[in-house]
């Protein structure tokens, strides 16, 4: 079932993954589209209101459909990328910081 599923949630070949490997595959996936859709829009929203949320989705937006390195989009997809891990960044920390806070080892979480 999980080999059937993973796609849906990241873009990684679950056909070449171990239990391991695809257990992992899912928890960065959920951590980032929790930080991307969630913790980061949230950031966003409250540091410009509304025009930064719109802002910063659509960034990430861009990101997701153009980002990634392939013929079509090579010229342009580096600069759609980059800018969202800039606009990404403060999301991401506070998104491992409250991971780390939810856990029940704090101490250990944090100095990973």
């Amino acid at each position: 079932v999980a080999r059937e599923r993973l796609p849906h949630l990241c873009g990684r070949d679950p056909q070449a993954l171990d239990e391991q490997q695809m257990a992992r595959a899912v928890v960065e996936s959920v951590a980032e589209n929790t930080s991307d859709a969630v913790v980061g829009a949230l950031v966003w929203g409250a540091a410009a209101g509304v025009p930064g949320l719109l802002a910063f989705r659509a960034v990430n937006t861009l990101d997701a459909m153009v980002g990634h390195k392939s013929p079509r989009h090579l010229r342009y997809g580096w600069a759609s990328a980059r800018l969202d891990d800039l606009v990404g960044w403060p999301g991401a920390r506070l998104t491992a910081l409250a991971a780390a806070a939810a856990g029940p080892h704090r101490r250990g979480a944090v100095r990973a």
